[in-house]
């Protein structure tokens, strides 16, 4: 529609924007509805024939493209970072455009790309549609490496995005993400200045540019005027948009180009010059042509506020530039190349990241700190079995022994194992200095860090971590609970004291009961006479001892010689026969549970009991990452735990094995808090001490911490995904858990 406008009625029309760019004739994918929370859709380019970039590109006489468009840098870019699957995450129909476009650009390779496309307008709560699609990405792909391409020009989506990536840990070493829709310069990226994300964007806008920058500092004179826009410029000082740059670079080309104009075409305004059989002399043709014509005249292009402008004989930029910025997990945003037509991608600061290259690291002996904990890393003593005198790493054994050697031969270097000085894993004081192995890294006073040292948010901020090597949660140490001792008198315990007296007393009434219906029923009285004799006297069997025979034998399910033989007298006998029935039953099912399964109960089964209770005292390490999970928790009852251990110093212990010695010298009246994979070990190795409940948060991991921008960050990383994919990681664990260890003899199985 533009285009036709311009063309009929002659109107020179300077434009800076993509849709205006290219014709939407045709979208790249079919829209559907996913469970995802957006459109979804799948869509692939290369290998096939195609229309050109013609079939697309609008061509008008009097259209000017201010904005540049750099499909040709974008695929530089995803060549150089070998992005064959991507996500593709947009908002509006010009993200859609650049997509095609790149696509068609594809068409005449021989790579292949494919984009799994997600609309993030589908959802009107546009928050929820963000958070719900990084984390479909981060469950769902199983990508080593996840490539997002974010397509996003809405300034609050792009916050909401931006929050959504610092908060999950889609914003760790496995991801990368490619930023369109708008030039670096123009996002607030203040979040991730210092790095913690992997980023790749590009900005028009060269800060070294001496006339962005004046113009730079007397846009923002008139502050208090740009303020009235706080949707715009909220947040955001300093910074110049792009439109506004774009539209002051047309304005000095018109300005040149009118310069150009012979001097007999004169800028008269009649009717006529708005008629379709426009000559070149007439205004609109004239200005069109020496804009787009300038490059072959004298004054040629000219140094914009967006780098170099210039014009082909279509209207599209030519000969710009572009500046590519990077942002690493620990390194800072910065410009690391630049793409030009003419000479393409080139990289201008050299990156931290080094790809398939193995670098040499025997130039020097690299210092490893760890701590002394059991079963990581523990003292051999001084001699050997044969009596030979230990030094260097073979005074060391135990799980971070073992593991740092096999990374130490897989990368290639020397290194030599120091306990840390002052017995602390890592913690930041009011006044931000670290202790512990952090510290020593922090001051570069070791090079690595191999030990149980759980990855957190704050230490990211001081080193480096590796992928995690281990997976650990919070859990709970509690004293075993023991057997209790045989007691003579266990049998009577499924019934209680008042049962066993009613009994007692039902026995001697029926006893009695059953006498005295036999003295009065003649039916009880017969004649006794012996084999082949005389009658004899006439006798009772049902005595008071007889009587008492009976009711016990049938008590006992026996059975007896003798039987009545009244009406009355059986009545009883068979109330009494009920009654045993009912009290055998209910004494055999009470007896079996309590002879099969020996009942071990403790105070505590979870975290939660602890929290709802102060007679069992409870700590964690005074200088770890438990203590700041509880410092720094939100929910209630773990800020309930908090404000108890912080109301009681002396439940903190300063290593883990004060800890476990506090819990297996207590009296059932303290827990340790500790990670799941110590508290397993321990479990083991004295078969005291129990896990109890489950684990208190998941997601959390031991991993290998480095210097900030350290040489042996990457290789690390790549190591220790290869240990733990050739289960290598998990044989060493085995060994150390359970193979020295042991199994407890006397542990039941339901306690796991």
């Amino acid at each position: 529609m533009v285009q036709s406008m311009t063309d009929n009625l002659a109107v020179l029309y300077l434009t800076n924007s993509f849709v205006d760019q290219l014709q939407p004739d045709r979208i790249v994918h079919r829209r559907q509805k996913t469970s995802s929370g957006g459109g979804a859709s799948r869509a692939s380019g290369g290998g096939g024939s195609s229309s050109g970039r013609g079939g697309s590109r609008v061509h008008g006489k009097f259209l000017i493209r201010l904005k540049p468009v750099i499909t040709q840098a974008l695929i530089a870019i995803i060549d150089h970072e070998n992005w064959e699957r991507f996500f593709f995450l947009y908002d509006s129909q010009s993200a859609l455009l650049r997509l095609r476009e790149l696509f068609e650009a594809y068409n005449n390779r021989d790579a292949t790309i494919s984009a799994d496309i997600r609309d993030l307008t589908d959802n009107s709560d546009r928050s929820a549609a963000a958070a719900t699609v990084l984390n479909y990405i981060d469950k769902k792909s199983k990508e080593t490496l996840k490539r997002v391409f974010l397509d996003v020009s809405d300034q609050e989506l792009q916050r909401k995005l931006f929050a959504e990536i610092r908060s999950i840990r889609s914003s760790r070493f496995n991801y990368h993400y490619l930023i369109m829709g708008s030039d670096m310069n123009e996002l607030n990226m203040t979040s991730f200045r210092h790095g913690g994300v992997n980023i790749t964007g590009f900005s028009l806008l060269n800060a070294s540019n001496p006339k962005f920058r004046r113009f730079r500092d007397e846009f923002w004179s008139q502050e208090e005027r740009l303020r009235r826009w706080p949707t715009k410029f909220d947040n955001l000082q300093g910074v110049v948009p792009l439109s506004a740059a774009l539209m002051l670079d047309g304005m000095e080309a018109l300005v040149r180009a009118h310069e150009q104009l012979p001097a007999v075409r004169q800028t008269r305004r009649q009717a006529d010059d708005c008629l379709p059989t426009l000559t070149p002399a007439y205004p609109a043709a004239s200005l069109s042509g020496a804009i787009k014509s300038a490059r072959h005249g004298a004054g040629a292009g000219f140094e914009g506020l967006t780098g170099w402008v210039e014009f082909n004989r279509t209207g599209y930029r030519d000969r710009f530039r572009v500046q590519v910025f990077e942002a690493g997990v620990k390194s800072e945003l910065l410009p690391i190349s630049e793409w030009s037509r003419d000479g393409g991608f080139r990289i201008t600061r050299s990156k931290l990241r080094k790809k398939g290259l193995r670098l040499n690291f025997s130039n020097r002996t690299r210092v490893v700190t760890s701590i002394l904990s059991e079963p990581f890393l523990m003292l051999r003593g001084n001699t050997s079995f044969d009596g030979t005198p230990l030094v260097g790493n073979e005074r060391f054994t135990g799980f971070c022994a073992d593991f740092i050697k096999q990374l130490a031969r897989k990368i290639g270097f020397d290194y030599v194992i120091k306990p840390v000085a002052d017995g602390n894993f890592g913690d930041d004081s009011n006044n931000g200095t670290w202790n512990g192995m952090i510290g020593e890294l922090y001051r570069q006073e070791a090079d690595i860090a191999v030990a149980p040292l759980t990855i957190t948010s704050k230490r990211e901020k001081a080193v480096d971590f590796s992928t995690p090597y281990m997976e650990v949660g919070l859990s709970v140490m509690f004293l075993r609970p023991t057997k209790a001792e045989s007691d003579r008198f266990g049998f009577m315990k499924p019934l209680s004291m008042e049962i066993w007296m009613c009994i007692a007393f039902a026995y001697l009434g029926v006893s009695v009961v059953l006498f005295v219906v036999s003295r009065f029923s003649p039916y009880e009285w017969y004649m006794s006479q012996e084999s082949g004799g005389p009658p004899g006297r006439v006798i009772n069997d049902f005595s008071i001892f007889n009587s008492l025979w009976f009711a016990l034998s049938a008590f006992m399910q026996q059975g007896g010689d003798i039987s009545p033989r009244s009406l009355s007298g059986r009545i009883v006998g068979s109330v009494w026969w009920f009654f045993t029935l009912i009290i055998v039953s209910s004494y055999t099912a009470n007896l079996a549970a309590f002879l099969t399964v020996e009942r071990m109960s403790t105070p505590i089964q979870s975290y939660e009991d602890l929290a709802k209770q102060t007679k069992i005292k409870y700590g964690v390490v005074n200088s770890g990452s438990s203590k700041d999970f509880f410092r720094e928790s939100t929910s209630q009852d773990f800020r309930r735990m908090w404000q108890f251990m912080e109301a009681n110093p002396n439940v903190f212990v300063d290593t883990i094995q004060e800890g476990v010695n506090r819990v297996l010298n207590s009296n059932n009246d303290y827990a340790f808090l500790l990670e799941s994979t110590m508290n397993e070990y321990y479990s083991q190795q004295n078969c005291r001490t129990m896990k109890v409940g489950g684990n208190l948060e998941s997601g959390r991991g031991y991993g290998i911490a480095t210097p900030s921008g350290s040489d042996l960050r990457d290789p690390i990383n790549l190591n220790v995904l290869q240990l733990k994919e050739k289960g290598d990681i998990s044989a060493l664990q085995t060994k150390w858990w359970y193979e020295k260890q042991g199994s407890c003899p006397n542990q039941e199985k339901d306690d796991a």
